[in-house]
C-alpha cells in the first residue's frame, strides 16, 4: 500500500475502501505517525488519503491539534460502520479468490451416519472435482454431534437430519431419503412387496437412543405420525447393532434406504412402504462462519441438487391397525411404490448431473 492521493473517480472498491482502512488505522492509533507506520506508508500520504475521504463525505472525521488527534462526532458514528463494511469486503475478496482458484481453502465437513453413502458422498466427490484447490476434510457423526461440532467450530458444515434445535445454525434441506422397514426373515410382511404403517401396529421396535436427535424424531413422526411414540423394546447404539438385533428376533426397525443399501445383515429383510415415507437430509452451518470454502460448497450443493420435495405425504398415525391416510394423491412425485431394497437395492436421492 502506498501514500498516493485517492483519485475522486475511483469508486467504492479502490477509493472508499482504501480511505476507510486509513480512517480506521488513525482511529485505532489516534496518531497519524503511528498509523502510517502500521500501514507501511508515509505520514503525508496518509494525511492526503484522510483528507480525500473527508472531502468525499463532506465532513471532518478527526479533530487535530497540538494535543493529538481525536474523532469528531461524525467520526465516532462512522467507525463501527466502517469496520462492518471492511469486514464484508474482505469476506467477499476471500470468496472471490476461492471461486477463481487463487486461494487454497479448507473445508471441514461431516457426513450423517444415516446418509453418508449416496448423495452426500457423491456431492463431496463432485465438489472436489470442480474445486480441486480446496482441501476437504471429512468425518462422520450423528445429527446431534454434527450440530455441536459446528457450534464449536470443529467443522464448517455437516449433513444432518432436521429438526435442529436453536437458531444459531443455518439449516437447508437438500433431499429426502425414503424409510424402509427391516424385519426378520420369516416375518409375516417379509414376502410382501410393501408395507403400510398399519402393518406395524403392535410390533416391538428396535431403535437407537433418543439423544441422537434429528433422525429419531423425523423417522418416528414420518411413520407413526407427529407426536406418536411407539413401544421401543430394545435400544441399540447404531444401525448395525439395530439390524443384528432384528436378525435375532428382538423386533423390527426403521432405517433409511442409504443405510439399507450399505448394511446387509443375514436374516434381515428390508421392505418399502406402499405409500413412500421419507425423512429430510439437510446441510447445517454456523450463520457467522465466514469461511469462503464453506459458502462455495453451499452454493455448489444448491446448484447441484434438484429442489427437495418429499416423495409423498407423511404416513398417518397407526390407529386400530389402519392408517389415517388413503392412497397417495394422483400426480404427486414419488407416488408409485418404491423398489424393495432387498431385491433391487435402494434408489439414491436425486442429484442434478
Amino acid at each position: 500500500m502506498n501514500g498516493r492521493d485517492v483519485p475522486e473517480g475511483e469508486g467504492i472498491a479502490a477509493g472508499e475502501l482504501r480511505g476507510l482502512r486509513y480512517f480506521l488505522a488513525v482511529a485505532d492509533e489516534l496518531s497519524f505517525g503511528r498509523a502510517a507506520v502500521r500501514l507501511h506508508m508515509t505520514q503525508p500520504g496518509l494525511s492526503q488519503g484522510i483528507k480525500a475521504l473527508e472531502r468525499r463525505l463532506g465532513m471532518p472525521l478527526f479533530e487535530r491539534d497540538r494535543q493529538g488527534v481525536a474523532l469528531t462526532a461524525a467520526g465516532r458514528v462512522l467507525e463501527p460502520k466502517a469496520r462492518q463494511l471492511l469486514s464484508h469486503a474482505e469476506e467477499f475478496d476471500r470468496f472471490a479468490s476461492v471461486l477463481a482458484g487463487r486461494h487454497n481453502g479448507t473445508l471441514a465437513l461431516s457426513y450423517s451416519r444415516s446418509g453418508g453413502i449416496g448423495l452426500a458422498s457423491d456431492l463431496t466427490r463432485r465438489f472436489q472435482e470442480e474445486y480441486p484447490h480446496i482441501t476437504v476434510e471429512t468425518s462422520t457423526g450423528h445429527t446431534h454431534s454434527n450440530a455441536e461440532r459446528i457450534r464449536m467450530r470443529a467443522i464448517d458444515v455437516g449433513f444432518v437430519r432436521p429438526p435442529i434445535a436453536g437458531d444459531d445454525l443455518q439449516c437447508s434441506v437438500i433431499a429426502y431419503d425414503r424409510v424402509v422397514v427391516a424385519v426378520p426373515a420369516g416375518h409375516p410382511v417379509a414376502d410382501r412387496a410393501g408395507v403400510s404403517p398399519a402393518d406395524l401396529a403392535g410390533e416391538r421396535l428396535v431403535f437407537f437412543p433418543r439423544e441422537r436427535s434429528g433422525l429419531w424424531e423425523s423417522i418416528l413422526a414420518a411413520v407413526y405420525g407427529p407426536g406418536a411414540e411407539p413401544e421401543i423394546g430394545r435400544v441399540e447404539p447404531d444401525e448395525p447393532h439395530m439390524l443384528a438385533a432384528v436378525a435375532q428376533g428382538a423386533g423390527i426397525t426403521l432405517v433409511t434406504e442409504p443405510t439399507a443399501a450399505l448394511l446387509a445383515v443375514p436374516g434381515v429383510v428390508f421392505r418399502p412402504f406402499t405409500v413412500p415415507v421419507a425423512v429430510p437430509m439437510a446441510l447445517a452451518w454456523r450463520k457467522d462462519n465466514a469461511n469462503a470454502a464453506l459458502h462455495t460448497f453451499v452454493s455448489f450443493v444448491r446448484g447441484a441438487v434438484a429442489p427437495a420435495v418429499p416423495p409423498a405425504s407423511p404416513a398417518g398415525t397407526v390407529v386400530s391397525g389402519r392408517s389415517r391416510h388413503g392412497r397417495p394423491s394422483e400426480g404427486q412425485p414419488g407416488s408409485r411404490p418404491p423398489r424393495s431394497p432387498a431385491t433391487r437395492g435402494p434408489r439414491p436421492s436425486v442429484a442434478r448431473r
